[in-house]
């Protein structure tokens, strides 16, 4: 019996060895496709077939700006251009200014990694992003259908009917912030109940009042939802072993359940009454429906993975970048003085706004667009050669590299943006030289940018204006230049960004 079990064994070791030789012999042929693109050593021995994950899992910490080791790992090397193996994937890391351009608006040979690869499509078998859902979605007719269909929902004209409600809700955060004791305090955690709210209302038609509540069922949902994904992308192996973090991912399975039933009755809902035509309320969905194709072919569970993304995505990035605009016009007075002698002028003759005066937010729109080349919250994109080894450029890429472009690398390279790291809006003005194409894609470019950009900003510069109309702000902290960021799934001010402001003799 024991001689059997030890056979046994012997065999199994066997077999084992003889995979683990054939794995590294199949990794030796894949890797030497990339022998003509820069790369960090690799030691041979019994891990090299780890490649370099040993080495870039020492470099990347919990809070350690992704961007920044990819651009320590390019100054080494003195390459744009190079490559990292972690097992049998191999990612390219693109950081020269134009290959990206070719790849970017290439979408039919350069796709996406699809929803089964990508992290957050399901978190411990609970749905978030789906599978088919348009921002992972691989790039097939899925997509292309997708798109058109979402289109209409971020038309200009859906954009005029939603003003209003934004309106409403900036005066809700004005009125907040008057209500506060404090005279300073930190804006972000208020920013994102702002954009949550914005987004819940106009994509949903859901009135929650989220800015003055406290500990609503929405809220916590979401809250949870943030940080789980952030958990997943922290600590992913860890998170997907069944014993670890028990507690985070029941919470996040009831999140889920929360947040998907109350967005997928509005739906059902909104169907019914647009059936009916009893449907005048004009928020995302009635575009949606209206636009007449999804019926045929997307179903219930498709929109509301999309509607999810933008609620999770457009939520934490848009909080992000106002309150940094925010950070950027106390460290600037003379840039804020600019700004509220243009919000003054906007507001001179009443206390709403149009879309035609909000187009008329000019200096405003430059410093957003300022901040965002700065810090996007976004600083990366990453897509796949599925099908075919490609030549951009005279870069040979094989077939199935996962190619790394970081739009916030781009946005800072000195000989594109001189003094890159200086907050300096005028560059981004009317008569300013033009801005070279793909080198400011802080919303990404081609087919697949960013579809709610023109949402997030007309959203930021309807909040910040009417901050500017009823407050003067103070700099808590005049020493504090540059602020701290973290890096997870976005880049975020590592501590909150602290303003002082005071009531204006203007009061809403």
């Amino acid at each position: 019996m024991l001689d059997k079990l030890f056979f046994g064994a012997l065999i199994v070791v066997f077999l084992l060895f003889v995979a683990y030789i054939w794995f590294n012999i199949a990794l030796y042929f894949k890797r030497r496709k990339y022998a003509h693109i820069a790369s960090p050593d690799l030691k041979p021995g019994p891990l090299w077939c780890l490649g370099h994950a040993f080495s870039l899992r020492s470099r990347i910490g919990p809070e350690t700006c992704f961007t920044d080791v990819m651009k320590e790992i390019s100054e080494e090397l003195q390459s744009d251009n190079f490559v990292l193996f972690v097992l049998n994937i191999n990612f390219l890391v693109v950081l020269d200014p134009d290959t990206p351009a070719k790849i970017l608006t290439n979408h039919r040979t350069f796709l996406k990694m699809g929803g089964k690869k990508e992290n957050m499509s399901y978190i411990d078998g609970n749905r978030v992003f789906g599978e088919r859902g348009m921002v992972v979605e691989i790039g097939s007719d899925v997509w292309y259908h997708k798109r058109r269909v979402m289109d209409a929902a971020f038309h200009k004209n859906s954009l005029r009917d939603l003003l209003g409600q934004m309106e409403d809700i900036s005066k809700k955060l004005s009125l907040y912030l008057s209500e506060q004791k404090q005279e300073s305090m930190d804006i972000y955690p208020v920013f994102i109940k702002v954009a949550l709210e914005t987004i819940c209302r106009c994509g949903f038609n859901l009135n929650d009042d989220i800015i003055f509540s406290k500990d609503t069922l929405l809220i916590e949902a979401f809250e949870h939802i943030f940080y789980a994904t952030q958990l997943k992308f922290q600590c992913c192996l860890k998170f997907m072993l069944p014993w670890q973090y028990r507690k985070e991912k029941a919470i996040l399975k009831k999140s889920v359940n929360i947040v998907r039933s109350s967005l997928k009755q509005r739906l059902n809902d909104k169907i019914e009454s647009q059936k009916e035509d009893k449907d005048d309320i004009r928020d995302m969905l009635h575009y949606i429906i209206s636009a007449n194709f999804y019926q045929e072919k997307l179903d219930v569970e498709d929109v509301l993975d999309d509607f999810f993304v933008f609620v999770i995505a457009g939520t934490e990035t848009t909080a992000i970048v106002m309150a940094l605009v925010l950070f950027y016009m106390l460290k600037n007075p003379g840039v804020a003085a600019k700004v509220q002698a243009e919000v003054d002028e906007v507001y001179e003759d009443g206390d709403s706004l149009t879309l035609e005066k909000t187009n008329k937010l000019v200096y405003l729109e430059q410093c957003i667009k300022e901040t965002l080349r700065i810090h996007p919250p976004a600083q990366a994109t990453l897509r796949v050669n599925w099908n075919e080894d490609v030549t951009v450029d005279n870069l040979f890429i094989p077939k199935e590299s996962y190619i790394m472009m970081s739009q916030e690398i781009t946005q800072r390279k000195a000989d594109i943006w001189p003094d890159p790291m200086k907050f300096d809006p005028d560059r981004f003005d009317p008569d300013a030289p033009r801005i070279k194409p793909f080198t400011y894609m802080p919303f990404m470019a081609g087919p697949r940018s960013c579809i709610g950009r023109h949402f997030a900003m007309l959203e930021m510069k309807v909040m910040i204006s009417r901050l500017f109309r009823d407050f003067n702000f103070v700099d808590p902290d005049p020493k504090l230049q540059q602020i701290p960021m973290k890096t997870v799934v976005t880049a975020k001010p590592k501590d909150g960004v602290k303003i002082g402001f005071k009531g204006r003799d203007k009061t809403c």
